[in-house]
């Protein structure tokens, strides 16, 4: 898992410094943004980098809070931005509007009253170390929850899209981000079912870093796609966002 992490911090990472070249004159500060958020969530939660981080904080575990914070903007602003390339009007109300951006407060600041009643004295990325604490759970099980409904609410307009003749590129990019939103959705869906089984929260993890992987495929596709076609459709996608 440590290793599938430090790919998607990588691969993240390399995404963000390839749109660099644009944020002077405003094309792809969103994807930017994203992409940094992301590297930071999932950088954080490799081990040395978490304990190294968490040294600095009076309270034990306090940057796991700064991951699933950096978590959650890294995928509001991605799903946004999607919904932008989709044209699609309600995914975008229920992202970037006044009550999307009322659930993702309200996602956070459960989770950080959740957090605050939490018992963990050691270092521990994601608390799953201590993931059979009800407490813990509840925490962790909102966090996935708020990403699984972002997934729910792009998955049906991503497979339409990935039908949609004739750009086959652009066609494989929806199909990668729509796979990608549908593993978070399962990876909620198991979170909130199967709290008492043993092994789950690891298992779960890994499906985090393979949604993140599929996802910045996604992206990279749609990048190409831009590349190649360079059509209005296209120009305006999550990766050329002005």
């Amino acid at each position: 898992m440590e290793i599938l992490f430090f790919i998607v911090v990588l691969v993240s990472a390399v995404l963000s410094l390839t749109r660099i070249g644009g944020l002077a004159r405003s094309i792809n500060q969103s994807i930017f943004l994203s992409g940094l958020c992301a590297a930071v969530a999932f950088g954080l939660m490799l081990p040395s980098v978490y304990e190294f981080v968490d040294g600095f904080f009076t309270r034990t575990n306090f940057t796991d809070l700064f991951a699933k914070l950096a978590l959650l903007l890294a995928i509001n602003i991605l799903v946004c931005e999607v919904a932008r390339a989709l044209r699609n009007p309600r995914v975008l109300r229920l992202t970037a509007g006044i009550s999307g951006k009322t659930i993702l407060v309200l996602t956070f600041v459960l989770a950080l009253i959740l957090f605050a009643f939490t018992d963990t004295p050691a270092p521990s990325p994601g608390l799953g170390a201590y993931i059979d604490d009800p407490l813990v759970l509840a925490y962790n099980t909102v966090i996935v929850a708020y990403i699984g409904y972002l997934g729910a609410l792009l998955v049906g307009p991503l497979v339409r899209d990935a039908r949609t003749p004739p750009q086959k590129l652009r066609q494989v990019s929806s199909a990668l981000l729509a796979a990608g939103f549908s593993l978070a959705i399962v990876r909620a869906l198991l979170m909130v079912a199967g709290l008492a089984i043993d092994g789950l929260y690891d298992f779960g993890q890994i499906l985090s870093g393979i949604t993140a992987l599929l996802v910045i495929s996604g992206l990279v596709a749609a990048w190409i796609a831009l590349r190649k076609y360079g059509t209005p459709r296209i120009r305006q996608s999550a990766l050329r966002i002005d």
